[in-house]
């Protein structure tokens, strides 16, 4: 246990435990007149999260990958039976009740999708058909029943899987090009048979959200005047009147960066892009002694990536709203867990590679 203390990351571990602080800041200020004690929950939700961090880490890699695909075809069924039965909570059938929690299974199939990819990227040296099929495959069948729930956003984000993975490897151009014929259809059909209205009318309000200003247009306006009015250093703590007079909706989960912006101006969201930053720098330098650890960590810290930089995008106007939270800051607590189970993996991987250099 001492090995473990000794190589464990405790640098990212301490810029991973700020972001989280300040995403609890700013859930007590964007709820504290609510009588739904949001920043209560959201406590319990980080103590739950870093008590599964802290199983996860204790538990080997072998049997983290040995129980990976058993975990993803268990979701994945989950994910069917809540589309066949489930009851639909806020426009959706993404959310199962136990008691007085909410738990959101679609967040939590990204933790052995990444894992079963990483060992499938490792075995291959380039992206033929078989092994485009298996990887577009793995992603595409939870994509499909969480798109189809329906929740277009976190769907959206398993897709950074696919891009990841191109990335890593060379591709046969034949792949490229079929795939962005079938990327078109199923766009196509997506827009005319799968969106809902009021989807579609969140993707064309974006790019003039004044035409839609008491629809789909509203929070882009109220979120727009957030970051304007907090100028350099932002009007202070609890003194956003956005967050105070309820201009703003949501601004707790999805827009929850738009109330660090009025409180704390263009200083406060420089703070947490440069942790954020610092968070993503010192995951993707990690020096790794396998290929699926590699392909793990880049995959993983990839897809919280990729969720922070569209998360921005949409809270500054420059994305649909599709409601996409900020990684460890929005109020959410299946998010918050699967990412900390994540992370628990990650520093899990750094503590054996160090102890196997050593």
């Amino acid at each position: 246990m001492s090995d473990f203390i000794k190589f464990f990351d405790k640098t990212s571990f301490l810029i991973l435990l700020l972001i989280i602080v300040t995403g609890a800041m700013l859930v007590f200020s964007a709820t504290h007149g609510s009588s739904n004690n949001y920043f209560l929950k959201h406590l319990v939700k980080i103590v739950i999260s870093m008590v599964l961090f802290s199983v996860v880490f204790l538990v080997k890699m072998e049997t983290i990958n040995r129980w990976s695909f058993a975990v993803y075809v268990a979701l994945v069924l989950v994910l069917l039976l809540q589309l066949l039965t489930g009851k639909i909570i806020s426009g959706t059938k993404s959310w199962i009740k136990m008691g007085v929690l909410s738990i959101q299974v679609s967040e939590f199939i990204k933790i052995p999708l990444a894992l079963i990819l990483a060992r499938v990227l490792t075995r291959v040296s380039i992206l033929d058909w078989k092994s485009f099929f298996k990887v577009a495959g793995l992603v595409m069948v939870p994509f499909v029943l969480i798109a189809l729930q329906p929740d277009m956003g976190t769907a959206f984000i398993l897709v950074s899987f696919l891009a990841f993975a191109v990335l890593f490897k060379k591709i046969k151009p034949s792949i490229v090009i079929i795939s962005i014929i079938v990327i078109a259809a199923g766009s196509f059909l997506m827009w005319n048979y799968m969106l809902k209205p009021y989807q579609k009318e969140r993707i064309i309000s974006f790019s003039d959200p004044s035409k839609y200003s008491k629809s789909s247009g509203y929070q882009i306006i109220q979120s727009k005047i957030a970051f304007g009015s907090g100028g350099l250093t932002g009007k202070g703590y609890l003194k956003g009147s956005q967050s105070r007079y309820n201009f703003l909706p949501t601004r707790h989960t999805d827009f929850i960066a738009s109330v660090l912006g009025e409180e704390f101006g263009f200083i406060g969201i420089s703070f947490l892009l440069l942790l954020f930053f610092i968070l993503f720098y010192r995951q993707f330098n990690f020096k790794v002694s396998s290929g699926e650890e590699f392909y793990f960590v880049y995959l993983f810290t990839g897809l919280i990536l990729f969720q922070f930089i569209i998360n921005i995008l949409m809270v500054t106007g420059f994305f649909p709203v599709l409601g996409i939270p900020l990684p460890f800051v929005s109020y959410g607590g299946s998010s918050m867990l699967a990412f900390s189970i994540g992370e628990g993996i990650i520093f899990k991987m750094k503590v054996e590679n160090f102890l196997q250099q050593n």
